[in-house]
């Protein structure tokens, strides 16, 4: 379960840099995706709740398979009010995106202190599908050190 909540978090940090980036772009979609990661480094999930699509659904890739591992609002706000309270929860940017439509690609910075509070980092790559103005589904590659 913390691994789960860990790609979770990881995936839902994946646009927190995007708010310079948006509106240099002009992209409605990246917006949404900024403001809905914004809401998770301020770890507010009314917030995020707000900017989710009833059947949201958090999709990580691994090779050739792919695993659902929040499907809905209610499922995905149960896990990350667990995983904000954790003390495994971390910050992140964003090291470019690129816009097609509907979706969002971007590389994800993820950033947190180890227990002897020395700073950690790694990188992932996420799709994000924006949907009537909402986060729709989001696909989660394996992250990098």
């Amino acid at each position: 379960m913390l691994a789960r909540l860990a790609l979770l978090a990881a995936a839902s940090l994946a646009l927190s840099g995007c708010a310079h980036s948006a509106a240099a772009q002009g992209s409605d979609e990246l917006s949404i995706a900024s403001a809905y990661v914004e809401a998770y480094n301020s770890r507010d999930v009314d917030e995020m709740a707000a900017l989710m699509h009833d059947e949201v659904q958090w999709i990580s890739i691994e090779g050739s398979e792919a695993a659902v591992f929040a499907n809905g609002k209610v499922d995905l706000v149960e896990q990350m009010t667990a995983y904000l309270t954790s003390p495994m929860a971390t910050t992140s940017e964003l090291d470019g995106s690129v816009t097609d439509g509907r979706f969002v690609a971007v590389r994800e910075i993820a950033r947190w202190s180890d227990k002897d509070g020395n700073p950690k980092s790694q990188s992932a790559l996420a799709v994000y599908e924006i949907e009537d103005g909402l986060v729709r589904r989001v696909w989660y590659y394996p992250a990098t050190p």
